[in-house]
């Protein structure tokens, strides 16, 4: 089994981060002008964005803390390019180097669907969410050392769709990993899978 790919998302703290700086940037542009032109309704305004983007630097700043307290997981997908109805294997392997509580682990194949209507001069994006199949197990007081290691099948449903990523519609799949800390952001993985249209034999 070679190691997937993972994915470009807004659960990496990185990107998080980065654009929680770029909103408290261009939030504070509005202070300014507010505060320059004497209008305070427009200071404030500007200012409840500014604390949105300070939000978002925070929970960045602690996923980072998640992700130092527990470490990288490895994690492997037997087939990441796979045809409607085919079966494949996700594992993990970890090695934790500090004491930490995880509550819970889960595996999960995730069905994504997202439109964009335009309706006039407004554009409307509905994503959708499907859980096709979750593994999950307990969680426990992991020492120093301590080593996991799970695998779980699963299969792309003989009736789901194949990946389509089209201007106003796209429907993906992804496996998601995610380790549950408590008072902490949970650590989530996630992976994109490419799913043919072809039905396996």
């Amino acid at each position: 089994m070679s190691q997937s790919t993972q994915t470009f998302n807004m659960n990496k703290p990185g990107c998080l981060f980065l654009f929680g700086l770029f909103w408290v940037g261009f939030s504070t542009i509005f202070v300014i002008i507010g505060l320059t032109q004497d209008n305070i309704a427009f200071a404030i305004f500007g200012l409840l964005f500014v604390l949105v983007g300070v939000g978002m630097l925070i929970f960045a700043l602690f996923s980072y803390y998640t992700r130092f307290r527990i470490g990288q997981p490895e994690i492997t997908i037997s087939e990441q390019t796979l045809r409607v109805g085919e079966p494949f294997t996700v594992s993990y392997f970890h090695s934790f180097n500090r004491s930490v509580q995880v509550d819970s682990i889960r595996v999960t194949l995730l069905f994504k669907e997202t439109a964009t209507y335009q309706r006039g001069t407004d554009t409307t994006t509905v994503t959708h969410d499907h859980v096709i199949t979750e593994f999950e197990e307990p969680g426990a007081q992991f020492q120093a050392g301590h080593l996991i290691q799970q695998s779980y099948d699963f299969q792309i449903p003989p009736t789901g769709m194949h990946t389509l990523k089209v201007r106003r519609n796209k429907l993906e799949w992804f496996i998601r990993f995610q380790m549950k800390v408590p008072r902490l952001p949970d650590l989530v993985e996630q992976f994109e899978l490419d799913v043919l249209p072809a039905l396996m034999r």
